[in-house]
């Protein structure tokens, strides 16, 4: 029995991660995972600005001119394509990182800049007294942190914040592309000043497409979430089975069932927490509170049934009896 039972609970943690997985793939499908990875939505378009003006005077004019709007900047360098400026008004989510950490908005406001490396990339950079450093036409900007392998991002890629305060604001707008995520009435706006044409960029065209094609992967999670079910139902059943060769009965035999119904569901939520943080460490999750109401809610089934099964049976021998 107690090889049954552990073989049903290793099913289960399995069905767990296979559920948790499928989101993750999902959540990081090439349109997503370029959208979602830097906190993008499909309000993301792209323009250049030709004019010799440079990074720190179109910040300065954005919030003068928007300063209650959300606005996010991905400047792209069109010479040295791994450099991308990063510069936004609100705390964008938060990037998993192998190392370190992501930005977040007080270092946009800071004066001094910072970097974020892609796992696998090729900038020059200089460690000293436990910390990194990028070197940049000789000058240096303190690494915080590592970027987790992404497989539809340049690895050889390196981020840099940017601010009107900035070493990287004195930068020319001219040499970047600019990809805002901001309202269109503010995109609109910019386009009426600066004379330029805004265009959608693919990777959101890809999203709008194919945001409502994950109808196979739904039907896998409740293929999954199906078998979590029925392996409660037998652990039920087992139990039943178990309690009944005792030859128990009355409330003798309600508190065998009872405490032994206490640790399945408690083993299974050991499960459900172990699944939650290995899935977080060895998959792409954008959003962890997707991944712990999918796991909560799928502990809550196996909790459901396996009840449902105890009391089924118990009505059913009362019945007969």
């Amino acid at each position: 029995m107690k090889f049954k039972k552990a073989i049903l609970l290793l099913i289960i943690f399995l069905s767990l991660l296979g559920i948790g997985s499928i989101l993750s793939s999902i959540q990081s499908q090439e349109a997503d995972q370029l959208l979602e990875a830097y906190g993008l939505s499909n309000n993301t378009r792209y323009f250049e600005i030709k004019n010799k003006q440079t990074v720190s005077a179109f910040l300065n004019y954005l919030q003068e001119k928007y300063p209650k709007n959300k606005i996010q900047l991905h400047l792209a360098n069109k010479n040295e394509t791994n450099q991308t400026l990063v510069w936004s008004n609100y705390n964008v989510i938060n990037l998993p990182t192998e190392s370190g950490r992501y930005f977040s908005v007080d270092d946009f406001k800071s004066r001094v800049t910072f970097a974020v490396l892609g796992l696998n990339s090729k900038a020059a950079t200089l460690k000293t007294q436990g910390n990194q450093y990028l070197k940049l036409n000789n000058n240096y900007y303190s690494v915080i942190g590592t970027l987790k392998h992404y497989r539809q991002m340049k690895q050889t890629g390196y981020y840099l914040t940017t601010g009107p305060e900035q070493p990287t604001g004195q930068f020319k707008l001219k040499n970047y592309v600019i990809i805002i995520d901001s309202s269109n009435k503010v995109i609109r706006h910019l386009a009426s000043h600066y004379h330029v044409k805004v265009k959608i960029p693919s990777f959101v065209k890809k999203h709008q497409i194919h945001r409502f094609s994950v109808i196979k992967e739904i039907i896998f999670m409740i293929f999954f979430g199906f078998i979590i079910m029925l392996c409660n139902v037998l652990l039920a059943i087992i139990e039943w089975s178990t309690g009944k060769q005792t030859h128990l009965s009355g409330h003798l035999l309600n508190n065998l069932l009872f405490n032994r119904g206490i640790r399945i569901i408690l083993m299974e939520l050991l499960l459900t927490f172990s699944a939650y943080f290995f899935l977080n460490w060895r998959t792409f999750i954008s959003k962890q509170q997707h991944l712990f109401w999918l796991l909560s809610i799928c502990w809550l089934v196996a909790f459901i049934s396996y009840c449902y099964t105890l009391f089924y049976l118990w009505r059913k021998e009362k019945i007969n009896a």
